[in-house]
This record gives C-alpha cells, structure tokens and sequence, in this order.
C-alpha cells in the first residue's frame, strides 16, 4: 500500500514560500528556475533552517528533499544519516531531481521506516546510497514514472518476524524507470519486487542475494507481479526461494541474460512450505527453489540465461490454465545440474521431492511454449534432465525425440570458468561458443558483463539469426589474439 498521502500538506506550501526559504527566486513548484544546482547535506556548520549551500549544508537528506526542484542535485557528505528521504517535487525527463554522495563520500541511512520512499513523484533519481537496517522496505516507489535507482545497496531490511518482513526494493505502480547496478541482499522479504501494474522497466545488472524470511520459504532475488519488464544482467543467488520469478500478474516479462545460480540451502528452523527435512535432522529445512521460476503467466521470453545448482527445476512454467497458449520463448539459455540434490546441513545430501529438471513446462503449459537452442547438462547420475508435461527425460535426446522441442539443442559441458566460485564465463571450447539464436525475442547485443557478441574464429559459426556467432548463457566468450587483445 502507499504510504499516507501528504499532496495537501504539501499544497499548502506554496513555491514562493519554499523558494523563500531558501533565499532563492519565486517559481513554479517542480521548476528550478533561477535555483542553485546543487543542495548540499551534512559537514560543519550545517543547520536545517539554512539555505542548503555549500557554506551552509542542510543536516539532513530529508531537509534537501523537501525543497528540491527540477534540475538540482542534492550532494551529501560522508556519514550515517537516519532520516527517511521523501522527495517533495517532480523533476522532468529532461532535469530530473538527483540523490548521491559528494564526490568521494560514503552515505549510509540507517534505522529509518524506508531509506527512501518515492511517492507520487516523478522523475528522481537516487544513487550510490547504502540503506541498512530500515524497518519497512529500504527502496519504496510508488506511482511514479521516470525514476533511476543505481548503485545503491539494500541491506538488512525488516525483521525475519511475521508481520515485521520488508523488501529490498518495493515497486509499486512504477513505470519507465531504471533499476540498475544495485545490491541488494540480506533482506527479510524478497529483494527486488515489481508490483501493481509496474511496467516499461528496466531491471538490470544488480545483484540480489541471501534473502530470506526465515520462517517461511518464500524469499525471491527478483519477483515480477507486473508485466512488460526487461529483467537483463543480473545475478541472483543464495535466496530462500527463486533466483527470478514471474507470477500472475507478471506477464510479457523479458528475462534476458541473467545468472541464477544457488537459490538453495539448509536451516535448522523448521520453515513452512520446506522442500524437505534433512535426513539427520527432521526439525530443519531445505530452501530454495527455482533458477527462473514462471507461474499462471504468459507471454514472456527466457532467452540467454546461465541457470545452475538451484533445488527444484532450473527454469520452469507451470500453472498456465489449460488450454490457454503460453505464449513463452525459451532460447539459448544454459542450465545445468538443477533439481538435482539438496544439502542434508551435515555435509552430505537428500533428493528433494519439488520439480526436477533443467528445463520445465508442465502439463497445462505446453501449448504456445517454444524451446530451441538451449544448452543442458548434469554432471551427476540419476538426475532428470527435462520435463514435458508429466513425463521426465534423463536425455536430451530422449526429450527431443518426445516432445518435438529442442531441435538444435545441446546436451553438454558448457566449460565455465569456476562454477563453484560462481564464475560462469566460457572457457575456449564451449559448445556454447557461436551457437546461439541471434535473433531469439529479448537477445541483446551485449551480454551481462556488458561486452559485445564477437566471433571467435576458432569456432565454426553454428549460430542463426541476425548474427551466426552469437553464444548461449549469460556471457559471450572474449578470445584473445596472440598479442592479448580482443579482436
């Protein structure tokens, strides 16, 4: 829900007045016309009451928030604030109101209800912030269009508590705006949520990790309950749920070059909706769920994904109403040894009896699903490497030959640099070097590291589309020349 509304305490604060009080020339509300550029927050000297100059900085955040128009940027020294920011005004497309730290300043808001809270404001962005600690969720957005919130850290939100749980990063009603280069980790609720008709986004490049509720398994790194998103280039791991998902709500997603990867692990807390209990230990709990999890959605594109070790399923649909086409698109990804065993918390290992499989649709979501030029492997016996409906494959093969799906997919070790350490580029000789669908729904021209596609000339061209030399996974192998560089 938003927070209480403020418009009329606000309107009854006219620009002459605010603009007065910063001994600035009277505008419009929403214009820095004849404004400073700057504000400046916190040093010696500074006093709330004052002009928020350089000479005379405002003590808090939350003061230079309450004042600032379009075009300004409110610069903050070094320190530990504990005021919760709540902009007062609407920048523009063109000059928007911006937060960050003075050059070289390290700005931390602790303790507050929300470190920032957006609402029925636009055009502001936030970045290079540390919020830790909040009560409520760090990031709140809500009816907003043109916000960026980059660079930031959310950490320690909430309380794993009933009643007392909080997100990362809570979008509400949120549209055209840049979610980019944050972490966000260590929350109490999943870390980055879009919800309420959040649409036109561009989720990208962040990193969302441990976070869990800690009495219930339902912790998500980036949960999608709105529709028409670019989810690109992040990375998800250690959550108490999914990697990425998208529920209803959440259709027409494109999750593109992403890496999910350990959404698992073991408590001794007894969780509702565990996985399973340990063997040795019947009070604990296995958590974690999927890589990419789509549910009751349709429409979307998984496209160019790395997906490894989560408990259930690496990327699964399901729960799409029969008879209904899916619309979904699944290419190129690269997923392996996925729902295949958990950790018992005694250094060995169970099955888990949730969904299995590299790749998932089940029973009532085939229709409208396409699969091709995925790359899938295990490097344990027994395990399951797909599912189609209600019947599972240990081959690719044997799904291929089924299903009709997959037609030029690969059954094989994607030789990525250090799985274990969580460094999943491709070392020379992938089968997933110059393979890929160029021109799959969603396939950008650059990969998650922000490199560009290029052809390894040591590798035959098997690739179609508007390029043949495009790679499957998250990350396009660079080769070297014999002087070091790329070409």
């Amino acid at each position: 829900m938003a927070p209480p509304s403020t418009n009329g305490r606000r309107a009854s604060l006219t620009a002459g007045i605010l603009l007065a009080g910063l001994g600035l020339a009277a505008g419009p509300v929403g214009s820095a016309a004849g404004a400073a550029t700057y504000l400046y927050v916190g040093g010696s000297g500074c006093s709330d009451s004052g002009s928020g100059t350089a000479a005379v900085p405002f003590c808090t955040i939350a003061k230079a928030a309450k004042v600032a128009l379009a075009g300004q940027t409110v610069l903050v020294s070094s320190g530990t604030y504990t005021d919760e920011v709540f902009p007062w005004h609407s920048g523009t497309s063109s000059a928007p109101i911006t937060f960050q730290p003075a050059p070289g300043a390290s700005v931390t808001i602790s303790g507050a209800i929300h470190g920032f809270t957006i609402s029925n404001q636009s055009w502001i962005t936030v970045s290079g912030f540390t919020v830790q600690n909040s009560t409520s969720n760090a990031f709140y957005v809500y009816n907003a269009t043109g916000i960026r919130l980059s660079g930031n850290t959310a950490r320690g939100s909430g309380q794993r508590v009933n009643g007392s749980t909080a997100y990362g990063m809570y979008l509400n009603a949120m549209t055209s705006s840049v979610v980019t280069g944050n972490l966000v980790t260590d929350n109490s609720a999943s870390g980055i949520y879009l919800t309420n008709g959040s649409t036109g986004n561009q989720v990208t490049g962040n990193e969302s990790s441990w976070n869990a509720y800690g009495y219930v398994r339902n912790a998500v790194g980036i949960d999608l309950r709105a529709p028409g998103n670019v989810v690109s280039g992040n990375r998800v791991h250690d959550n108490e749920d999914s990697g990425i998902q998208s529920y209803p709500g959440g259709d027409g997603n494109t999750i593109v070059d992403n890496v999910s990867y350990h959404n698992k692990g073991f408590t001794t807390v007894a969780l509702t909706n565990c996985n399973a209990p340990s063997s040795g230990n019947t009070s604990g709990c296995i958590t974690g769920d999927h890589g990419i999890d789509d549910y009751g959605v349709t429409g979307s594109s998984v496209v160019g994904n790395t997906v490894y070790d989560n408990v259930s399923a690496g990327i699964n649909l399901e729960g799409v109403p029969s008879g209904t086409s899916s619309g979904f698109t699944f290419a190129d990804n690269v997923s392996v040894d996925n729902g295949v065993n958990c950790p018992d918390g005694a250094g060995g290992t169970v099955k888990c009896p949730r969904t299995r499989g590299n790749l998932r649709v089940d029973g009532t979501s085939q229709l409208g699903t396409t699969l091709d030029h995925d790359l899938v492997n295990l490097t344990v016996s027994g395990g399951t490497m797909m599912v189609w409906g209600s019947t599972s494959y240990t081959s690719l093969a044997a799904f291929q030959s089924a299903s009709g799906q997959e037609p030029h997919g690969l059954q094989a070790d994607p030789r990525w640099t250090s799985p274990s350490q969580g460094v999943f580029t491709l070392r020379a000789g992938s089968p997933a070097i110059d393979s890929a669908n160029s021109s799959a729904p969603g396939q950008p021209t650059l990969d998650a590291a922000s490199k560009p596609r290029v052809d390894d000339p040591s590798t035959p061209n098997t690739g179609v589309g508007v390029r043949s030399y495009d790679d499957r996974g998250a990350y396009e192998y660079q080769p070297t020349t014999a002087s070091g560089a790329t070409p």
